[in-house]
């Protein structure tokens, strides 16, 4: 089944008529964010969502989740691991963007987790008031090119940073030197993922003096936290069969 994942902001009628205009996609789930802090605004948030479960869980399970709507990093990992999560429990997920103004942290989350994204367009009367939703569109998203499992133990490696190439290939080969001609392999090898990584946004390189530094984006990090949660889950699920 399905699980829609739902923005909460000042419209009531409209979310709720946009989570039911979603219903040619089988839902059988939802979750409604609000903001983990103090924010102006966000106790009326609150109350809207405490409502809405309470008007939805007739028909659905419902949920309230908090996410920090002040921090985009922030906002976007704990987006990726509520998707992640909810994948895990063989759920696909749908998100519903109708009530946040906020929606880079959706954008990227939606684009790293291969989730599609849908939002409401308000409808007006003559005295420009609000009487539900014109129609629900769905967003693009850019696809993300994931990495494969080496790639994914280079990124996973870099973790900081490293101010140079040498320096990281031995940190992953604590037991060869310099001198050695596997370390030459190694540093090609390395030199040769990490310009791939470099093209596809998950790695960055910078010029530091004679060294040339190498770090994750926040795209590798977000990409690197969502992994590590999806395979944390599934170990723990493995483990409990």
């Amino acid at each position: 089944m399905t699980t829609q994942i739902v923005f909460v902001g000042h419209h009531k009628e409209r979310l709720i008529e946009s989570i039911r205009a979603l219903r040619n996609i089988p839902f059988s789930r939802i979750i409604l964010l609000t903001g983990e802090k103090e924010i102006p605004g966000e106790e009326k948030v609150r109350k809207i969502a405490e409502k809405m479960k309470k008007e939805l869980s007739m028909v659905w399970d419902v949920e309230i989740k908090k996410i920090d709507k002040r921090d985009v990093m922030k906002a976007t990992a704990k987006l990726i691991e509520i998707i992640q999560n909810e994948k895990i429990g063989q759920n696909e997920v749908i998100i519903n963007a109708s009530g946040s103004l906020r929606t880079l942290a959706i954008y990227i989350a939606a684009c790293i987790t291969s989730s599609r994204i849908f939002t409401s367009i308000p409808r007006y009367n003559e005295r420009e008031e609000e009487i539900g939703i014109e129609e629900i569109i769905e967003i693009p998203t850019l696809p993300v090119d994931f990495p494969g499992e080496e790639q994914m133990e280079i990124i996973s490696s870099l973790k900081d940073g490293v101010d140079s190439l040498d320096e990281f290939v031995l940190r992953l080969n604590p037991d060869i030197s310099r001198e050695e001609e596997r370390f030459k392999k190694e540093r090609s090898r390395l030199n040769h993922h990490i310009s791939k990584l470099e093209r596809a946004g998950m790695v960055r390189k910078e010029k530091e003096g004679r060294n040339v530094r190498i770090g994750l984006t926040a795209l590798g990090k977000f990409l690197i936290e969502g992994v590590r949660s999806y395979r944390t889950k599934k170990n723990e699920q493995k483990a409990s069969l």
